[in-house]
């Protein structure tokens, strides 16, 4: 499963795995095609920086008309809320299974970036099947494609939502959760979290999310960084992971990432870096959030909407 660039052989046996443990663990299929949800997208055959579009950027671009078209595919699964009002409502957990593939024909493994998040998304699937109660609102599971690409994956769930969008109340998004801060990340100006940080990445667009957020940090020993929220940050973080598709649609966020480190993108993004008892408590925090915004009698507000904006 190395690799597991777009397009590639790779990825999609990393897909059929993440289907198989979604149905082990009793998850329900929520694609167009099972647990899959199909989008097509333009492979440039001639561009070197940027060579995927959708069919739309190509047909309005005569430049990117040159491609081949090629498919991708999402994974998708939900947990059904035992209320028979509030399970029509819909908390979303996101990340994406994709990464870049090789460099110069050497394997980049992506094992932060971002089999870390798709451990993640598995293991608080399971403590959602394993919960004494289930919970009020229906919780979805979306491993998205197309990430490394311009967030091609997120933007075609959102364009072709599988659940309506204006009842899809929250997206917790998971991208790289598994890295300490280490010597080398000292020389660079990207952020990495310390042994027990993680940064949580908003845009203030609900009050009420934010204090939910605020109460996990309190009772864990994970301390949560906002310090990279909305556009301030230099690196704009913000907008460079698939939650910003939510974002755009008015629906309230937060990601999850303990930062940028030297790894990043290269062939040493390896398992035996990953801080597993970091990460494992990462994790807990995440499913701790969307369990009481699942149970919560009020859906969130929305203070400040995106669309809004000037």
């Amino acid at each position: 499963m190395d690799g597991r660039a777009n397009g590639d052989s790779e990825l999609e046996i990393a897909l059929n795995y993440l289907v198989s443990q979604a149905s082990q663990t009793g998850l329900k299929p929520a694609g167009d095609s099972g647990y899959y949800q199909s989008y097509t997208v333009i492979r440039s055959k001639n561009a070197t920086r940027w060579p995927y579009y959708t069919l739309k950027q190509a047909n309005n671009n005569t430049d990117k008309k040159d491609g081949e078209e090629i498919t991708l595919r999402n994974v998708v699964a939900w947990i059904e809320g035992s209320d028979p009002v509030l399970k029509s409502e819909y908390v979303v957990f996101s990340c994406h299974a994709d990464h870049i593939g090789r460099i110069n024909g050497e394997i980049c493994p992506g094992a932060d970036d971002n089999a870390s998040g798709c451990a993640a998304l598995l293991e608080i699937a399971e403590a959602f099947r394993n919960c004494s109660e289930k919970p009020l609102r229906s919780i979805v599971f979306l491993w998205v494609t197309g990430e490394e690409i311009g967030l091609l994956g997120s933007k075609a769930y959102v364009n072709n939502p599988l659940f309506p969008l204006e009842k899809t109340i929250a997206d917790l998004n998971i991208d790289m959760i598994g890295r300490v801060k280490e010597v080398a990340d000292s020389t660079s100006d990207t952020p990495v979290t310390g042994p027990n940080g993680v940064f949580v990445i908003s845009d203030e667009q609900s009050k009420d999310l934010m204090l939910i957020a605020e109460k996990a940090d309190k009772k864990s020993i994970i301390d949560f960084d906002y310090s990279l929220s909305g556009r301030n940050s230099h690196l704009n973080l913000f907008a460079r992971s698939d939650h910003f598709n939510f974002v755009k649609s008015d629906i309230p966020v937060l990601f999850f990432t303990t930062g940028l480190h030297s790894d990043y993108h290269s062939t040493n993004d390896i398992t035996s870096k990953i801080d597993f008892n970091k990460m494992e408590l990462i994790t807990r925090c995440i499913f701790e959030i969307g369990l009481e915004i699942a149970n919560r009698k009020q859906r969130l507000h929305v203070d400040n909407p995106y669309s809004k904006r000037e």
